[in-house]
């Protein structure tokens, strides 16, 4: 289960739902061993209809500065780097790992339409979520510092590969339409 204390994790979360997308959040609390020693799970694995797979790190950061420019700031752990990377091996082709950003920005006075360009509100705030693939972000590190083991992207070198997460989702409520004569499927009573 993800942190839902965690406001970019949960708003994350949310969305995908929204977007009727298959989404398992993993159980941070536990780190698998394996031959290398312990893993830093990824945050979610995605199941899109029409895309690869995708093992998800949620990066939250604020999308504007205090005078209203996005900074698009992109750093990471170099340990999240390596986690990822591990996953991406061990899940196979199947499977794309990507960082996700998600940039909050406070809501505004009027609430925004449910899906909307302009973002998608929850608790209170605006998310906009990006994402940019693990092997395309890695090949364009800089150092942030090597006593926090933090590395970015370059801004513009971030920009131009960045894409919006519904890129990497290709389906939506209304982009597949149910094939007629299939039954709707049943939920699944959540047990607790």
């Amino acid at each position: 289960m993800a942190r839902r204390s965690n406001h970019y994790e949960a708003a994350f979360e949310a969305y995908v739902r929204r977007l009727t997308i298959p989404c398992v959040a993993v159980d941070e609390a536990r780190r698998p061993l394996s031959d290398e020693g312990s893993i830093k799970n990824p945050d979610f694995l995605i199941y899109p209809r029409q895309a690869r797979n995708l093992v998800v790190e949620v990066k939250g950061k604020w999308g504007k500065n205090a005078s209203g420019r996005r900074p698009w700031e992109n750093w990471v752990t170099t340990d999240d780097l390596d986690a990822l990377d591990r996953w991406q091996t061990m899940f196979g082709p199947g499977f794309v790992a990507a960082l996700v950003f998600v940039y909050a920005e406070e809501a505004p006075d009027h609430p925004l339409p449910p899906m909307s360009d302009s973002g998608f509100e929850f608790r209170g705030f605006v998310y906009r979520f990006w994402a940019v693939a693990l092997d395309d972000y890695v090949r364009h590190l800089r150092s942030r510092g090597m006593a926090w083991k933090a590395v970015s992207m370059a801004r513009d070198a971030f920009r131009s590969r960045v894409r919006p997460l519904t890129d990497w989702l290709p389906t939506t409520e209304t982009a597949l339409p149910r094939p007629t004569g299939v039954a709707p499927r049943r939920k699944v009573r959540q047990l607790r």
